[in-house]
């Protein structure tokens, strides 16, 4: 139960878009008064991509 609990907290601002087969990350937002994600989204296979997009924002942030 716990370990359910856990997982979907952690996996449910992607799940979204894993229903539709793209890839997805969040990517922490620093500096702001509640916790909050940019929700990065890409085309299935470009994972890569997707990631190397997601560390240069997380840079910028």
């Amino acid at each position: 139960a716990l370990r359910e609990r856990t997982e979907g907290l952690l996996l449910r601002n992607t799940q979204v878009a894993n229903q539709f087969d793209l890839c997805a990350i969040s990517v922490p937002m620093p500096g702001t008064a509640r916790p909050a994600g940019l929700m990065l989204v890409a085309r299935n296979g470009h994972d890569r991509h997707l990631l190397r997009i997601a560390a240069e924002m997380e840079r910028l942030l």
